[in-house]
């Protein structure tokens, strides 16, 4: 099994961490979709990253359904309940994490952009998004120590490596400070060794 991904996509990150944390043997690929483009639209017709290539060949692409397929593979640690309202909040609080994500790196690949050709609305935009996110995730990390439950789920894994990119990306910016609950919760995956062992480079 290979994952094929980029050490600086938090989405790649995601779903090693789960394959880490779920002790699945797998080989890291690396391969960049904006150097590489087209291995990886070999691999992605969408030439995004990460993608998963099973031991048929048979591929499976976008980190939700990647990490929900390791998952799925054993039950230690179980990190998406098998159904009910648990799976659907877990489900939603990763998404929200996930999209967190996505507008952040709509605002990096913006100011990348020579900067007579940035839009101001659009980064306003986008960073509207990652702090409604940022603030949701917050409010339900000051209950309890995990996102949902008492163990780690994709929630909490999703929203560890959204910080921690937020940090490697924008270092300038002080999130922890602003998103406390969402701080101490990652704080305690992130010195995992399913994280140690993924860092952003």
């Amino acid at each position: 099994m290979q994952i094929i991904g980029t050490s600086t996509s938090p989405f790649t990150r995601k779903v090693r961490v789960v394959a880490l944390e779920k002790d699945i043997p797998h080989e890291f690929v690396t391969s960049s979709p904006m150097i590489d483009s087209a291995e990886v639209q070999a691999a992605n017709p969408l030439g995004k990253v990460p993608v998963l290539v099973r031991d048929d060949g048979s591929r499976l692409v976008d980190s939700p359904l990647i990490a929900a397929w390791l998952d799925s593979l054993n039950d230690t640690p179980r990190l998406l309940p098998r159904e009910g309202h648990a799976r659907e909040v877990v489900r939603q609080l990763e998404a929200i994490a996930d999209g967190v994500l996505d507008a952040a790196v709509l605002v990096r690949m913006e100011m990348l952009r020579p900067e007579h050709l940035r839009s101001a609305e659009w980064i306003s935009w986008q960073e509207g998004k990652v702090h409604r996110g940022l603030a949701h995730l917050d409010k339900v990390a000051r209950a309890q120590r995990f996102l949902v439950g008492e163990a780690m789920t994709l929630a909490d894994v999703a929203l560890a490596c959204g910080l921690a990119w937020l940090e490697f990306r924008f270092a300038e910016r002080d999130w922890r400070a602003h998103y406390p609950a969402a701080a101490r919760l990652a704080a305690g995956l992130l010195a995992r060794p399913s994280f140690g062992a993924t860092p952003m480079t």
